[in-house]
């Protein structure tokens, strides 16, 4: 990374978080994911019953970790069901005022918690999770509906994964995002689990910001979990190093935001990520840019 684009760099408000602008200027965005399939407090996933003492305890610990570090956050929330998404988005938004990302692998959930975020007059902070080339019309409609104005665009292509073949995939993708009333897209550089050519979406990172000046970043979260080396040489209790790791070197490569996994990892995640945004607003004060916000991670070290 250079540390400054030539181009804008767009900054979205979302809610209370501020994600994008040029290097040093906003803290890296991190979301955590809860109510994940096979989350230990996950009781029944389709009803959407859980154990509320020990989720309100996630989101407070993210909350601790984003005011010690100054580091933004937010909640990727996961739902299989209507009834699961009701319930899940209903809690997170009264216990926390941060961002939620709508996160479900069926399309019909997606569009279920985009209409009842609507409803429930949430749309504002909402984050849609995703688009991308081949959601269908039905989708669009349903998204352009529900007033949501952010969302993940992604820059998968199935038949050619080199940074070419993922420029031209985006620029589709876009489109798709702007049909559906997407005026905050962020993009998503689709890492793939780990494999030889997963470094495509890293140096995919600043290309796109060049290019586009949006909000660029990728989910960190199931790139060390599919590290069958790790997983066979590497202790549980010091993988954490590997995962730390993995997301400064996104946040150098510029990203501006990473969805890092479950909510769980907040205590070593947020300021491993702070240190590096200290780095990077370091180097790139020689440049010219200061940070836009007084909460920023260097002013939490240094005064």
């Amino acid at each position: 990374m250079s540390f400054k684009f030539g181009s804008k760099q767009e900054i979205y408000t979302i809610g209370k978080a501020q994600i994008g602008g040029q290097p040093g200027e906003l803290p890296t965005f991190l979301v955590g994911s809860i109510f994940w399939l096979g989350q230990k407090i996950v009781q029944d996933p389709n009803k959407g019953v859980f154990d509320t003492k020990a989720a309100e305890q996630i989101i407070n610990t993210m909350q601790t970790q984003s005011d010690i570090t100054g580091i933004p956050f937010g909640f990727d929330v996961v739902g299989t069901t209507e009834d699961a998404f009701e319930k899940y988005i209903d809690f997170v938004a009264k216990h926390s005022d941060s961002p939620l990302i709508l996160d479900a692998m069926s399309p019909n959930a997606r569009m279920a918690a985009a209409s009842m975020v609507k409803s429930m007059g949430l749309a504002e902070r909402c984050i849609y999770n995703s688009v991308y080339k081949g959601v269908t019309e039905k989708e669009i409609i349903n998204l352009n509906e529900s007033g949501i104005k952010s969302s993940i665009v992604l820059a998968d292509n199935q038949k050619d994964n080199s940074v070419e073949g993922k420029m031209s995939i985006l620029n589709e993708a876009l489109q798709i995002a702007a049909k559906a009333g997407i005026t905050k897209p962020l993009i998503d550089t689709a890492i793939p689990a780990f494999s030889p050519e997963m470094g495509v979406a890293v140096r995919a990172i600043p290309l796109m910001r060049e290019k586009h000046g949006y909000p660029v970043g990728l989910g960190t979260g199931n790139v060390v979990t599919t590290m069958g080396w790790v997983k066979a040489n590497i202790a549980k209790e010091f993988r954490k190093g590997s995962v730390t790791a993995t997301n400064s070197i996104m946040q150098m490569s510029g990203a501006n935001y990473l969805m890092f996994g479950p909510a769980e990892q907040a205590e070593w995640v947020f300021p491993a990520a702070a240190v590096t945004d200290i780095y990077i607003a370091s180097a790139a004060a020689d440049l010219g840019a200061r940070p836009l916000t007084d909460n920023h991670p260097i002013y939490k070290a240094f005064l």
